[in-house]
């Protein structure tokens, strides 16, 4: 089996007990002892590190507990388009014992209160970013990793404990809502599922949310939760499905469409509303409301988990003529709640092709520079990464980057070969399907170096191409990223970008 690089986990989602743990334990604050030592306090417990970690490490809450990185691996990955570097180890919760299936873990102790197994999960690979410096500080964080597991306090009155060994959940040791069994009931798993957990990591992440979404699907994260909390349940893939809109003004709209509730207040439907240019995201459910029949509730749930009724909506029936259109109503009516056009285009299809003369300007006055792409693609810019342009759906593959930084120290033909593809060998190792290495790559009117790289999302191969240009004062990288054999409206993106790419400075 291929290890599982920090970018596969986040985007797929594989083999982690994350959905189960109710995220509020793993809320945290932290501080700074007297000695200079980071500590951070948990609901249940707190995690305090090494002294020398101070400015070295930094904390993320994500959808499998608080990830913890090394800053300097983190921001350089970061800086090439690839999230989760520098990982060292993330805190975590699980009402049964299937994280001791994971590579590798250290257990930390169970709570009787909360009937909750903590456990430390470490790297399956070597997510150190490929440069002395950096390597020799995240190797010596990692062999302090043993004394942040020991350094583990739990507080007093959680009846917690490091002896013995993880426990699964069992009838009356504190849980609510258990099934005689030991299993989570379906219609808690189906409450925390619609109204806890999926809008808590889409508020978290919605950029990562919408793209776990696309690679996954909402029925595999449904059952990832209730095969964690054995949940018994009758759906199936079918009963559930994933409709993709976007809007005149850069929203996109995904509507989940949620097997037939049979109580309150279960979800016919679920709308998750992101716009990556300004960062507003909004979460929307239809409900079933029994008062006078079989009837639904258009409701929302805040950032802050504020619930709120809107008004009246339809049940739907799948098998009637129209069930497409009112979907596409319905989704109109949530969008207008959310404050944009109403004028939705379905998404999943091929990329819109307008005019060569539709592009639009696109400006990055943090990096000082400019480009162009047509209009119809979504652009957002982020530290450390530079310009994303997004030739289908906003936040997921295909895109190209653009991203202007400081000179290198060398011939750029080199560099890559040299640097950037044994970084690329060693990030995705069984992974990377083929790799070549072009000192003039035509594209964008010029002759530039270039790398060329396959490598494998789960059963999907991706192609990558890297290229390096240089103003005379700083280095221009711009990278390609779309599925095998469909890379035509990417690969023209890219031209342009390079075409129009504009210094400041």
């Amino acid at each position: 089996m291929k290890r599982l690089t920090a970018l596969l986990l986040a985007l797929l989602m594989l083999a982690l007990p994350a959905l189960a743990e109710p995220m509020s334990l793993l809320d945290y604050t932290d501080d700074i002892l007297e000695d200079g030592s980071p500590i951070y306090y948990f609901q249940e417990l707190s995690l305090k590190l090494p002294a020398d970690w101070r400015g070295k490490v930094m904390a993320m809450k994500d959808e499998y507990g608080v990830g913890f990185y090394q800053i300097a691996s983190y921001r350089k990955y970061e800086a090439e388009g690839t999230p989760g570097g520098g990982f060292l180890f993330r805190l975590s919760a699980s009402v049964n014992t299937s994280f001791t299936e994971l590579p590798a873990f250290k257990y930390l102790g169970f709570s009787e209160a909360s009937a909750m197994n903590y456990y430390l999960s470490l790297p399956s690979d070597y997510p150190a970013y490929l440069e002395q410096a950096t390597q020799a500080e995240y190797d010596a964080m990692c062999e302090q990793i043993d004394d942040v597991a020991q350094n583990v306090a739990f507080y007093a009155g959680t009846g917690a404990g490091k002896a013995g060994e993880p426990r699964a959940e069992e009838p009356g040791n504190g849980a609510q809502g258990t099934t005689p069994a030991g299993g989570v009931s379906l219609e808690r798993a189906r409450y925390h599922y619609e109204h806890s957990a999926l809008p808590r990591y889409f508020y978290d992440n919605p950029e990562n949310m919408l793209r776990v979404m696309e690679e996954s699907g909402a029925y595999r994260l449904w059952t990832s939760l209730a095969d964690e909390n054995g949940v018994k349940y009758p759906y199936q893939s079918g009963d559930y499905a994933e409709n993709l809109y976007t809007t005149g003004d850069g929203a996109t709209i995904l509507q989940i469409v949620m097997p037939r509730p049979e109580a309150e207040p279960q979800c016919y439907r679920v709308y998750m509303v992101y716009n990556p240019a300004t960062g507003k995201a909004g979460y929307y459910t239809v409900e079933y409301e029994g008062l006078l029949g079989e009837s639904a509730l258009l409701c929302g749930w805040s950032r802050e988990h504020e619930h709120t009724v809107y008004g009246g909506a339809a049940v739907l029936d799948g098998s009637d003529g129209g069930y497409r259109e009112a979907l596409l109503d319905e989704a109109k009516q949530v969008v207008k709640l959310a404050g944009y056009t109403t004028s939705l285009t379905a998404a999943g299809g091929p990329a819109p092709e307008p005019t060569d003369d539709d592009l639009a300007q696109i400006a990055c006055p943090e990096q000082g520079f400019t480009t162009m792409a047509k209009s119809a693609y979504a652009w957002d810019y982020q530290a450390g990464t530079g310009i994303s342009i997004y030739t289908q759906h906003a936040g997921a593959i295909p895109y190209v980057i653009v991203f202007y930084g400081e000179d290198l120290l060398g011939e750029p033909y080199e560099y890559i070969q040299e640097q950037y593809t044994p970084h690329m060998q060693k990030k995705y190792g069984e992974a990377l399907a083929s790799f070549d290495e072009v000192r003039n790559y035509e594209i964008g009117g010029k002759q530039l170096p270039a790398g060329l790289y396959s490598y494998y999302v789960g059963d999907t191969l991706v192609d990558m191409i890297r290229l390096m240009d240089s103003t005379g004062s700083r280095t221009v990288s711009y990278t390609a990223k779309y599925i095998h054999g469909d890379g035509d409206a990417t690969l023209a993106a890219l031209d342009a970008a390079i075409r129009n790419f504009r210094a400041e400075d």
